[in-house]
Protein backbone atom coordinates (compact mmCIF):
# COMPACT_ATOMS: atom_id res chain seq x y z
CA UNK A 1 0.00 0.00 0.00
CA UNK A 2 1.32 3.80 -1.04
CA UNK A 3 0.67 6.58 0.77
CA UNK A 4 -0.19 9.95 -0.45
CA UNK A 5 2.02 12.66 0.49
CA UNK A 6 3.95 10.40 2.19
CA UNK A 7 5.90 7.52 0.18
CA UNK A 8 7.56 8.34 -3.23
CA UNK A 9 5.67 6.94 -6.51
CA UNK A 10 7.05 5.98 -9.45
CA UNK A 11 5.59 5.92 -12.89
CA UNK A 12 5.16 1.84 -12.59
CA UNK A 13 3.03 2.51 -9.31
CA UNK A 14 1.02 4.95 -10.37
CA UNK A 15 -0.12 2.50 -13.55
CA UNK A 16 -0.93 0.03 -10.62
CA UNK A 17 -2.78 1.91 -8.71
CA UNK A 18 -4.70 2.96 -11.97
CA UNK A 19 -5.32 -0.83 -12.59
CA UNK A 20 -6.81 -1.57 -9.59
CA UNK A 21 -3.09 -3.43 -9.02
CA UNK A 22 -1.86 -1.28 -5.59
CA UNK A 23 -3.82 0.57 -3.23
CA UNK A 24 -2.85 4.46 -2.23
CA UNK A 25 -4.47 6.16 0.45
CA UNK A 26 -4.45 8.80 2.67
CA UNK A 27 -2.81 7.75 5.97
CA UNK A 28 -2.88 9.53 9.59
CA UNK A 29 0.03 11.88 8.89
CA UNK A 30 -1.11 13.36 5.72
CA UNK A 31 -4.17 13.66 7.16
CA UNK A 32 -2.99 16.14 9.89
CA UNK A 33 -0.90 17.92 7.17
CA UNK A 34 -3.78 18.44 4.78
CA UNK A 35 -5.61 19.86 7.78
CA UNK A 36 -3.28 22.06 9.74
CA UNK A 37 -2.03 23.77 6.00
CA UNK A 38 -6.11 23.96 5.18
CA UNK A 39 -6.55 25.85 9.22
CA UNK A 40 -3.74 27.79 8.27
CA UNK A 41 -5.37 29.17 5.71
CA UNK A 42 -8.68 29.67 7.25
CA UNK A 43 -6.89 31.69 9.62
CA UNK A 44 -5.07 33.70 7.66
CA UNK A 45 -8.24 34.86 5.65
CA UNK A 46 -10.36 35.53 9.27
CA UNK A 47 -7.36 37.66 10.16
CA UNK A 48 -6.45 41.00 9.09
CA UNK A 49 -2.85 39.48 7.57
CA UNK A 50 -2.42 40.42 4.22
CA UNK A 51 -0.53 36.89 2.31
CA UNK A 52 -0.30 37.09 -1.42
CA UNK A 53 -2.88 34.57 -3.61
CA UNK A 54 -5.33 34.02 -0.33
CA UNK A 55 -6.42 37.36 0.15
CA UNK A 56 -4.77 39.64 -2.67
CA UNK A 57 -4.64 39.80 -5.97
CA UNK A 58 -2.60 38.32 -8.31
CA UNK A 59 0.49 39.96 -10.36
CA UNK A 60 0.31 43.48 -10.92
CA UNK A 61 -2.78 43.63 -8.46
CA UNK A 62 -0.74 42.02 -5.57
CA UNK A 63 -1.09 44.85 -3.40
CA UNK A 64 -4.77 45.03 -3.70
CA UNK A 65 -6.58 43.43 -0.53
CA UNK A 66 -9.29 41.05 -1.32
CA UNK A 67 -12.04 41.29 1.20
CA UNK A 68 -13.00 37.98 3.14
CA UNK A 69 -16.34 37.67 1.64
CA UNK A 70 -14.96 37.73 -2.27
CA UNK A 71 -11.72 35.33 -1.43
CA UNK A 72 -14.09 32.59 -2.24
CA UNK A 73 -14.44 34.56 -5.99
CA UNK A 74 -10.99 35.34 -6.54
CA UNK A 75 -10.12 31.78 -5.55
CA UNK A 76 -12.70 30.54 -8.12
CA UNK A 77 -11.77 33.30 -10.69
CA UNK A 78 -7.90 32.08 -10.55
CA UNK A 79 -9.10 28.37 -11.53
CA UNK A 80 -11.84 29.61 -14.33
CA UNK A 81 -8.35 31.77 -15.48
CA UNK A 82 -6.12 28.84 -15.52
CA UNK A 83 -8.79 26.62 -17.67
CA UNK A 84 -8.88 25.96 -21.24
CA UNK A 85 -9.09 22.78 -23.50
CA UNK A 86 -7.73 23.19 -27.13
CA UNK A 87 -7.30 20.32 -29.18
CA UNK A 88 -7.60 15.93 -28.58
CA UNK A 89 -8.39 14.69 -25.28
CA UNK A 90 -5.88 13.12 -23.44
CA UNK A 91 -5.53 9.77 -22.54
CA UNK A 92 -7.79 8.47 -19.97
CA UNK A 93 -4.24 6.80 -18.15
CA UNK A 94 -2.37 10.06 -18.13
CA UNK A 95 -5.17 12.02 -16.96
CA UNK A 96 -5.28 10.08 -13.98
CA UNK A 97 -1.65 9.97 -13.46
CA UNK A 98 -1.89 13.52 -13.52
CA UNK A 99 -4.89 13.47 -10.77
CA UNK A 100 -2.16 10.73 -8.88
CA UNK A 101 0.10 13.54 -9.11
CA UNK A 102 -1.99 16.71 -8.10
CA UNK A 103 -3.22 13.99 -4.91
CA UNK A 104 -0.05 13.59 -4.21
CA UNK A 105 1.41 16.69 -3.97
CA UNK A 106 -1.77 18.47 -1.96
CA UNK A 107 -1.50 16.01 -0.07
CA UNK A 108 2.08 17.01 1.66
CA UNK A 109 0.17 19.98 3.37
CA UNK A 110 1.74 22.88 1.48
CA UNK A 111 -1.69 24.45 -0.15
CA UNK A 112 -4.11 24.59 2.07
CA UNK A 113 -6.57 22.47 0.73
CA UNK A 114 -9.39 21.27 2.36
CA UNK A 115 -9.94 17.54 2.73
CA UNK A 116 -12.89 17.08 1.04
CA UNK A 117 -11.09 18.17 -2.78
CA UNK A 118 -8.77 15.31 -1.61
CA UNK A 119 -10.83 12.67 -1.16
CA UNK A 120 -12.85 13.67 -4.36
CA UNK A 121 -9.87 13.66 -6.59
CA UNK A 122 -9.24 10.07 -4.95
CA UNK A 123 -12.65 9.04 -5.87
CA UNK A 124 -12.32 10.05 -9.03
CA UNK A 125 -9.17 7.92 -9.70
CA UNK A 126 -10.83 4.70 -8.08
CA UNK A 127 -14.07 4.88 -9.81
CA UNK A 128 -13.07 3.71 -13.07
CA UNK A 129 -11.87 0.66 -11.22
CA UNK A 130 -14.67 0.35 -9.24
CA UNK A 131 -16.85 0.61 -12.52
CA UNK A 132 -14.58 -2.18 -14.11
CA UNK A 133 -14.47 -4.70 -11.38
CA UNK A 134 -18.65 -4.53 -11.77
CA UNK A 135 -18.76 -5.25 -15.22
CA UNK A 136 -16.08 -8.30 -15.10
CA UNK A 137 -18.49 -9.84 -13.25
Amino acid sequence: MLHYGIDQFSYEQMMQIINGEETATLNETAREQITNSFNNVQKIVESDRTVYGINTGFGPLCDVKISESETAQLQYNLIISHAVGVGKSIHKDLSKIMMIAKVHALSKGFSGVSMEIIERLIFMIEIDYLDKLKSDK
